[in-house]
């Protein structure tokens, strides 16, 4: 699909997008990794009403067979983050979570500082990262943030449409 953009008295025709993707966090992009593709690479955007951005970027784990898995059969990554956000007041502290596109899985990553780099283990394929302000420390089985939402980021891979139900994948009935 096409979308048109006009410029001046000029009509530029351009890929429309259903999903929004961040723009580039300026401020954090000197702790890009070199030998990080752009796939692997994903900005996070403020919430509504927020302010801030960051800078998220996957690594494989080192295998002789190109992907590393586990036993689960998961991939065995690393998260990498850095967030340029204000600085928390109080006790408040910000924590980042990684959940599925769905949000029926979610897994609080820590606590991270803005301006610093943080490392994690995660193991989707498709995810979504949540960076929230909370009161506190969350409790190790905190089920989901209970702070609002201050950056949002998907990965590249999370972009991507089932589209196995679309009407052209289904069979005529006999």
């Amino acid at each position: 699909m096409l979308g048109a953009a006009l410029v001046g008295s000029t009509a530029i025709s351009m890929p429309a997008s259903a999903q929004t993707v961040a723009p580039p966090c300026e401020p954090v992009l000197d702790h890009a990794t070199a030998e990080i593709g752009h796939l692997a690479r994903f900005n996070l955007g403020p919430a509504p009403g927020r302010e801030g951005c960051g800078l998220a970027e996957l690594v494989g784990a080192w295998s002789p067979f190109g992907l590393a898995v586990m036993r689960s059969g998961h991939l065995e990554q690393e998260l990498r983050l850095v967030l340029d956000l204000p600085p928390a007041e109080g006790e408040a502290r910000y924590v980042a979570w990684v959940a599925t596109p769905a949000l029926d899985r979610i897994e609080a990553l820590g606590t991270i500082t803005p301006g610093e780099p943080f490392a994690a283990p995660v193991h989707w394929n498709k995810m979504v990262i949540v960076v929230s302000r909370e009161d506190g420390a969350p409790a190790a089985d905190a089920p989901r943030w209970s702070g609002p939402v201050v950056l949002l980021g998907r990965s590249r891979s999370a972009l991507l449409e089932n589209l196995m139900g679309h009407s052209i994948f289904r069979r005529a009935e006999m």
